[in-house]
């Protein structure tokens, strides 16, 4: 999971980035589908305001932003908020069975030669160094992930291996 954090008016705390990046990292205990974190701590006159933007798979975006007269009890009770809107959020999914399929068919109630192209498409606009598509194919629990490589700008695609490690197919011309 990667943290970006912003500062804006405060002078640099290289402490209060810490305190942030600790706190962050145990957000992944309410739920493990976190690709990235966003976020924005301000000062405006006597306010101390901080920001969260949580990014999870399949593009949803969870906010969280409080403030108060000191930036660690801002920091604290965004990152409160923030965990109860992921743990809604995975109780959402559970309830909804996403992911789960009600019944599986077997291979003799449709015909073999019979077949459906069944199309989902999930793309990520920003391109991802390969790591970071090995930890959303992991996280989007799929066989194959097509994304952009961020440092040569080309379609690329990776790929669980049968054993165990991945495997990244690039273009070449």
């Amino acid at each position: 999971m990667k943290v970006k954090i912003v500062e804006r008016h405060i002078g640099s705390s290289d402490t209060l980035r810490e305190y942030v990046l600790s706190k962050t990292q145990g957000l992944s205990r309410y739920f493990d589908r976190i690709v990235s974190i966003d976020v924005v701590l301000s000062v405006e006159k006597e306010r101390q305001i901080a920001d969260f933007h949580a990014h999870l798979t399949n593009r949803k975006l969870i906010k969280a932003q409080e403030e108060s007269s000191d930036m660690y009890a801002s920091v604290d009770k965004a990152l409160d908020k923030l965990k109860r809107q992921l743990v809604k959020y995975k109780d959402h999914l559970n309830d909804h069975g996403v992911g789960v399929p009600l019944h599986e068919e077997s291979d003799t109630e449709r015909p073999p030669l019979h077949r459906e192209i069944i199309r989902t498409h999930t793309y990520f606009q920003k391109p991802m160094t390969p790591e970071e598509a090995a930890l959303q194919l992991d996280a989007l629990e799929k066989s194959f992930l097509v994304f952009i490589d961020a440092e040569t700008d080309e379609v690329s695609v990776i790929y669980h291996r049968q054993d165990g490690d991945y495997g990244l197919i690039e273009p070449r011309r």
